[in-house]
């Protein structure tokens, strides 16, 4: 089966960089190249791609500013991007596709591997992406992976996230809880930013939902649930530090 793909970039030698990673997947076949939101819109027109691969700054403005503009995304789409920083937690939170240049070969296959199995796609999530760099600080979406698909949460909804292994629990204001195959740390990363701060290896809490410490070895909180969690020693002092 073939991936019909095109390249949104208007810089020479990322273009070349890309057709060469992608001439080691011959399973994708190149439909073209575009260098501005302009002739990306004609491109996926005449060309109808399975996959965009994007770079985030184009001629005239980006390619967020192109994908607003359409009224469907029917396609799915890895993002390219030389600022490290540049809208990461949005793409994090979105579950959407990102690479930093220079693009690693290793994690250019892991994208595409994660392309072929369906786990990132267009649409929805990418919606959600558009929506979270507007709202960044303000009500932003995750995308949490669950056992049938995705499910999108604002952020200021969760709780706190519950560690089992390689699984999190999410606990949400309206009592919800949803199970997600990530492990604690990546969930840590994924919230990168927001109020959330990491207690004791098990638990991530949200401190706006915090309403009481107690003070101990390493002390316990009360959350809004009704939930009681310890917090380890070593993450005592960092806490109290963030509760100042």
């Amino acid at each position: 089966m073939g991936y019909k793909t095109v390249i949104i970039e208007d810089e020479k030698h990322a273009q070349e960089n890309l057709l060469r990673l992608l001439n080691q997947h011959p399973e994708f076949e190149l439909a073209g190249i575009a260098e501005s939101g302009i002739a990306a819109e004609e491109l996926v027109e005449l060309a109808n791609p399975d996959l965009a691969i994007c770079d985030v700054m184009l001629k005239n403005g980006t390619s967020f500013d192109w994908l607003s503009s359409r009224k469907k995304i029917e396609f799915a789409l890895i993002f390219t991007t030389s600022y490290e920083e540049y809208a990461v937690r949005a793409f994090r939170l979105a579950a959407v596709d990102y690479l930093v240049k220079p693009i690693d070969p290793i994690a250019f296959e892991d994208a595409l591997n994660r392309f072929k199995s369906k786990k990132y796609n267009g649409g929805e999530h990418i919606r959600n992406l558009l929506n979270n760099l507007t709202l960044l600080q303000e009500k932003p979406k995750i995308a949490l992976p669950s056992f049938t698909g995705y499910t999108f949460v604002d952020v200021n909804e969760i709780i706190r996230c519950e560690s089992d292994n390689t699984y999190t629990t999410f606990y949400l204001k309206d009592k919800r809880k949803i199970i997600v195959s990530r492990t604690l740390k990546d969930c840590e990363d994924m919230l990168d930013g927001y109020r959330f701060y990491r207690i004791h290896n098990s638990h991530l809490i949200n401190l706006d939902y915090l309403n009481e410490y107690i003070k101990g070895e390493g002390g316990q909180v009360k959350l809004l649930d009704g939930a009681v969690l310890d917090v380890s020693r070593r993450r005592k002092e960092g806490f109290l530090k963030k509760l100042r």
